[in-house]
């Protein structure tokens, strides 16, 4: 049974099996919306009541049919007045099913006897409710653990960007992927701050300049607080931008129909390569190459469009940005 949450689209393909008979409802772990994801009878069918007759009376059966102008028998099944509503909760289940072939936690309804919600369990023998997880382990910290989900997160991006960035969510909040991001990034920095402070490297002199802190490849004479304070700052701001300028280009090429955050969060797992940086001189660079082709992957598969039109929204603006520079220097040199 494949059941799909209708508000953030998030579900999992569960055992019918395994599902309690009379269990209806379902609660989304990701985004706490309860739904009823099948119909159920409410109540057992009642048996058929027979009379049985008075052996003190010798009176005759009566035709109870006969009461009725109409001549309509008694015995005959009635009309389900929950039909229409039971079929039309199966033709939008029968929708929602065509849209995303992810899953939902399903939940039980209360046993009469205990009042407590049955478990769920999924074919493989665990509970539904720590089996419906994020595909990305650093979405579900309290299942991987910190450090084991951030780097699992990496390793995922690194070595299968395609099948990480297809079953990404592309909902759920920006929250997360936001702090994965900053993470790697503040730990690059920090890194190339302590190689410069001693001496490694090719470009320890070069890494403070302002060319290199907008391209986030790292800061080595900047104070402490410019590192932890403002470069946080600036890197937000960076990703707001780069979003709205991307997805701006997705858009015209007609892509980009899995919305901004989708958006959003490919860039921010794309930044894994970012953990190059802890290598001096030449680790920014590699990491920033790297991140770039991560997000071309990610935004095809993210938002299911085309190659040519991923590499359009990446390159354009990267490419206006070197121009942009090559242009301020030649007219510093033609100044000078």
């Amino acid at each position: 049974m494949r059941i799909l949450c209708p508000m953030c689209g998030f579900g999992r393909v569960i055992d019918e099996a395994k599902v309690p008979p009379r269990a209806q409802m379902a609660t989304c772990p990701k985004c706490n919306h309860k739904f009823r994801f099948r119909v159920v009878d409410d109540l057992e069918p009642a048996p058929a009541f027979t009379r049985k007759p008075d052996p003190t009376s010798d009176a005759a059966p009566r035709d109870i049919t006969g009461r009725f102008p109409s001549g309509q028998d008694l015995s005959a099944t009635q009309p389900d007045p929950m039909a229409a509503q039971r079929a039309s909760a199966a033709e939008a289940w029968k929708r929602l099913q065509g849209k995303q072939p992810e899953a939902a936690q399903a939940e039980g309804d209360a046993p009469a006897a205990s009042g407590q919600a049955a478990p769920v369990e999924p074919a493989g023998g665990l509970n539904t409710a720590n089996a419906a997880s994020s595909s990305v382990p650093f979405e579900d910290l309290p299942a991987y653990g910190f450090f084991p989900g951030i780097w699992g997160t990496i390793r995922q991006v690194l070595t299968g960007p395609a099948a990480f960035f297809r079953a990404m969510p592309i909902h759920g909040g920006i929250a997360k992927p936001l702090a994965f991001h900053l993470l790697l990034a503040e730990l690059m920095v920090v890194c190339q701050y302590l190689w410069s402070l001693a001496g490694i490297g090719a470009t320890a002199e070069y890494l403070g300049s302002p060319e290199l802190l907008d391209m986030g490849l790292g800061v080595a004479q900047a104070a402490p607080v410019l590192l932890f304070l403002i470069y946080p700052l600036l890197l937000v701001l960076r990703l707001m931008i780069m979003t709205g300028v991307i997805h701006l280009l997705l858009r015209l090429v007609r892509a980009g129909d899995s919305g901004a955050e989708a958006t959003f969060r490919v860039l921010c797992y794309s930044a894994a390569p970012l953990l190059l940086g802890i290598i001096p001189g030449f680790g920014p660079l590699l990491g920033g190459v790297w991140s770039i082709g991560l997000t071309i992957i990610g935004l095809k598969e993210a938002h299911r469009t085309r190659t040519s039109a991923a590499m359009f929204a990446v390159l354009v603006p990267i490419l206006m940005m070197l121009a942009a520079v090559i242009g301020l220097l030649q007219g510093m040199g033609k100044a000078g």
